[in-house]
């Protein structure tokens, strides 16, 4: 059986219907379920991946994220934004003997930040822009 690859347009459409009904999604498996579900009733031959559903609604400004981290030893291993895929600017300080030292690792796009714990995103939970529910 084939499949369809939906166009960004229609992610977006997917993506705001879902929010309409659910302003608030506690994660990103969740989220995917539900777009999946809404792409399929245009065309049951739909597919899509996770983290595209994911960076639409990042780039059209649909969604914002709040990004739950899971510490691992180590330096950040990532040079772009793993939520994004944006640029990450490093955060410097300057130590008393006058070197520089990284902090973290930021993206100016989504929020993420890397601390020098080596932060990986691990939860995503996503709220409709302008939504100021609580839960």
């Amino acid at each position: 059986m084939s499949y369809r690859i939906p166009k960004n347009d229609d992610i977006a459409k997917a993506i705001d219907n879902c929010l309409s009904r659910t302003p608030r999604i506690r994660s990103q498996n969740e989220l995917y379920e539900l777009v999946l579900t809404e792409l399929m009733c245009v065309d049951p031959r739909f597919r899509v991946s996770s983290e595209r559903i994911r960076r639409v609604g990042l780039e059209r400004g649909i969604f914002d994220i709040e990004i739950r981290y899971a510490h691992t030893g180590g330096t950040v291993p990532y040079k772009r934004c793993p939520v994004c895929r944006g640029e990450l600017t490093s955060v410097r300080n300057r130590t008393l003997d006058w070197k520089t030292v990284e902090m973290s690792r930021t993206c100016k796009r989504c929020g993420y930040s890397a601390k020098s714990d080596a932060c990986r995103p691990a939860r995503y939970i996503i709220t409709r822009k302008g939504f100021h529910g609580q839960s």
